[in-house]
């Protein structure tokens, strides 16, 4: 173990010559002995953020290393996402293709038309084109279909995807609104039957198309209709329904639909399970399909293709589906840190936006949970929430650069709680995937709630999360919340993951107990701040960890066997007993005493840190036991520091996790991004400071960029200053919040809501000069 407390500076107050200091502002503690220097304020980067996306990082990596990024064309949270579904010589590995792409493949299957994005589990890659050369039955397959691609070739920004092929020589290029999908094909002068097959049953591996259907009008100016998949998310409530319209820019001069083996040339309509269509056009050059998508009917697929496209032409769409995205990145604007930064940052902010997906079509149709067609009215209705793991990073991001639209994700979690019967934890197309654990919503909404975002129907969401709280429900709520209820935590020899369950419910009841102030739910706030506290009861003085009881209050097994860097072990959940140690954020000050004191808790946090990962030749392959940055439930560690007075042991692992665990490569993430989870943490971890999911509070880090400027509602900007911040100047020795010294490495939603400055005071050396918020 690494003891670091021997080392601990006197924890004291700024005094009143820091304080003066702090307060003049343009400053940065520029070398070891705290001299004060002036620097100039650097001009925000004027470059269009799209330019620095880059939608290939987090595409590649292996095993728990591969990050599950989508590498096609979409706009912020669109339905429509176009782009390659991949594979090799030997086939596509379910493990390396959630996202239905991995970057080391070099073969294409084809190009479809929805996808979800970091997911650890594979899902939508469903109704794809592929142009190809000639048609005959071959090409229904995948073996006949697939192709060779010229990596080289392949580009990607935000809103476009491109490639060519070598087996035919055509230049694929893709580019998408919210609602429609477009494809441009351009093939080779010399290509004597250019043809697109259009399969309506493709799905990613995995996954599966059970009913399909085609029609084609007279003249082959449309292709129409609709498909159910089932996903390895979609398909646990038994699958979504998908529904297209296709329109190609040239007639073509045949085709050839297919349903279940049987081959119809000029036929106008196909059913079965295996359904698709084989175009031919005259000539070479380029054909442009537009293609409008709709999650409630073929109707809806048309009208969004006319209200979104029309006439218009790839390059024109193209043209403003970078513009969606300047806008939308440029909610936040940096200035200082390196290319690769920038590259990171601004890809990081990216991936946040690309899930959750609007469900609803351009009239407000959608399908609810109830499998019935409703009108969202006044919001827009969004589905595919990963919220075990989006609740702690990407929903608090929303609420800061985006509240509107998270906003009406709260609307559409409480449609699905009234066409369903509860609140889900992970929404996946029409209905409950119920995976993971515990009540995610409970953090989403009470944090939403508490950082202004109040325009729903507080009441009802309320008594829906105590409902959730409270009940056992299918398929979505607290598995074990019984034993829960009487016990005070989950009881091993009820429920798997007993653990973790316990915990993540704490966390919750915390978030619910604040929200329940601020409602002034007295009675309810002072049960769910109990409850809040029953983590404590699974603590084993022995072992130093948290471990199983049985319902009669024995651990589970003895301590002699007690294997605390086992990730399989069934107590917790994707994790081990080390990475469940420090799930108490609710609780920051009885984790601390729990454990010992802060000399105890900060050499068992800094031993988590920098104890070496166990000897194993099959590591590569393995999720880490200690600090893992590639799963949610260990991500907001490093800044725990800062609640036992060490916020420079934070800073300086804060770095470590941002310069190891992230880069510009394909294996960029550490991890799953798990819906933009990931990124959103970098996003906040290099603006300087890191959500306490469900509450109000935020902690303080270390920024790597100079100024980070956010733009939030109502039109006031937030700017953190660190000038001087760079890869040697990482210390923060204390902070001033519109020229007022924070006395911690702390502050409070409300500080920030009607815009400010933030200033940092930056060192190259450490510092724990911040005291204990709660001395």
């Amino acid at each position: 173990m690494n003891q670091i407390v021997g080392h601990l500076m006197p924890r004291v107050f700024l005094s009143f010559s820091i304080l003066a200091l702090l307060s003049s502002g343009f400053f940065a503690c520029a070398d070891g002995d705290d001299r004060i220097d002036e620097l100039e304020v650097p001009e925000l980067d004027a470059t269009d953020p799209v330019e620095y996306v880059n939608p290939f990082i987090g595409t590649g990596g292996h095993y728990f290393g591969y990050g599950s990024t989508f590498a096609g064309a979409c706009l912020p949270h669109g339905l429509a996402k176009p782009g390659p579904d991949t594979t090799t010589p030997t086939g596509a590995a379910e493990f390396h293709h959630f996202s239905g792409y991995h970057h080391d493949d070099d073969m294409v299957l084809g190009f479809s038309n929805f996808h979800i994005s970091g997911t650890g589990a594979s899902d939508y890659g469903t109704f794809k084109l592929m142009p190809t050369s000639g048609f005959d039955e071959s090409r229904a397959t995948e073996s006949g279909l697939l192709s060779v691609v010229d990596k080289s070739s392949e580009q990607a920004e935000p809103g476009y995807y491109s490639i060519r092929t070598i087996d035919h020589d055509i230049l694929v290029e893709l580019t998408a609104t919210e609602h429609v999908a477009m494809h441009r094909y351009t093939f080779s002068a010399d290509e004597p039957a250019p043809t697109v097959v259009v399969d309506v049953s493709h799905g990613i591996v995995g996954n599966e198309v059970t009913e399909a259907s085609i029609e084609a009008t007279a003249d082959g100016a449309e292709f129409s209709g609709g498909l159910l998949y089932h996903g390895s998310l979609t398909g646990r409530s038994g699958g979504v329904r998908l529904f297209f319209c296709a329109r190609p820019s040239v007639p073509p001069t045949s085709w050839t639909l297919w349903q279940d083996g049987q081959f119809l040339d000029g036929a106008l309509e196909a059913m079965g399970s295996d359904v698709g269509a084989g175009v031919r056009f005259a000539e070479a050059g380029a054909v442009t399909w537009r293609i409008g998508v709709s999650a409630v009917d073929v109707a809806g697929a048309r009208n969004n293709l006319e209200e979104e496209v029309g006439e218009q032409g790839f390059d024109a769409i193209r043209e403003q589906a970078s513009q969606v995205w300047s806008e939308a990145l440029s909610k936040v604007r940096v200035a200082g840190g390196s290319q690769d930064e920038r590259i990171m940052f601004y890809t990081a902010l990216y991936h946040s936006k690309l899930t959750p997906t609007l469900f609803s079509d351009v009239d407000g149709q959608y399908m609810g949970f109830d499998k019935q067609v409703h009108v969202a009215e006044g919001f827009r209705y969004y589905t595919d929430f990963s919220m075990w793991d989006t609740y702690r990073t990407a929903h608090p991001l929303f609420i800061l650069t985006d509240p509107g639209r998270q906003r009406d994700m709260l609307h559409s979690l409480l449609a699905m709680k009234e066409q369903g019967g509860y609140l889900p934890k992970w929404p996946a197309g029409t209905g409950y995937a119920g995976c993971m654990i515990g009540t995610p919503a409970d953090l989403v909404f009470a944090g939403s709630y508490l950082k202004g975002i109040t325009d729903f129907d507080v009441e009802v969401a309320f008594a829906a999360v105590v409902e959730n709280a409270t009940t056992a429900q299918p398929e979505s709520g607290r598995d074990g919340v019984e034993s829960y209820m009487n016990l005070g935590y989950v009881a091993s020899d009820v429920q798997d993951g007993s653990v973790a369950r316990t915990m993540e419910f704490a966390v919750a009841d915390g978030a619910i107990a604040e929200w329940a102030t601020a409602l002034g739910y007295g009675a309810e706030a002072q049960a769910f701040a109990r409850r809040a506290e029953n983590y404590k009861l699974l603590y084993d003085e022995e072992t130093g960890f948290f471990r199983g009881r049985n319902t009669d209050g024995a651990w589970n097994e003895p301590a002699s066997e007690f294997k605390e860097l086992n990730w399989d072990h069934p107590n917790y959940t994707e994790g081990t007993a080390w990475q469940y140690l420090w799930l108490a954020p609710q609780d920051t000050k009885g984790l601390i005493e729990l454990m010992g004191g802060s000399e105890s808790f900060l050499n068992k946090l800094e031993a988590f840190f920098s104890t070496p990962e166990p000897e194993d030749p099959l590591n590569e392959f393995l999720p880490k036991r200690y600090y893992w940055h590639g799963n949610e439930p260990d991500i907001h560690a490093a800044y725990l520091f800062n609640d036992a007075g060490r916020p420079d042991r934070a800073q300086h692992w804060l770095r470590h996790i941002i310069e190891t665990r992230y880069g510009t490569g394909p294996d960029g993430l550490p991890g799953n991004d798990d819906c933009g989870t990931l990124s959103a943490w970098y996003v906040f971890s290099a603006s300087g400071f890191y959500p306490n999911a469900g509450h109000s509070q935020y902690w303080i880090g270390s920024p790597l960029f100079e100024r980070v400027v956010f733009s939030l509602a109502g039109g006031v900007e937030f700017e953190i200053r660190a000038l001087g911040a760079d890869t040697e100047t990482l210390y923060v020795h204390g902070a001033t919040l519109d020229g007022q010294a924070l006395a911690a490495p702390f502050f409070d939603h409300a500080q920030i809501a009607a815009g400010g400055l933030m200033e940092f005071a930056m060192s190259t050396e450490p510092s724990a000069t911040w005291s204990l918020p709660f001395e």
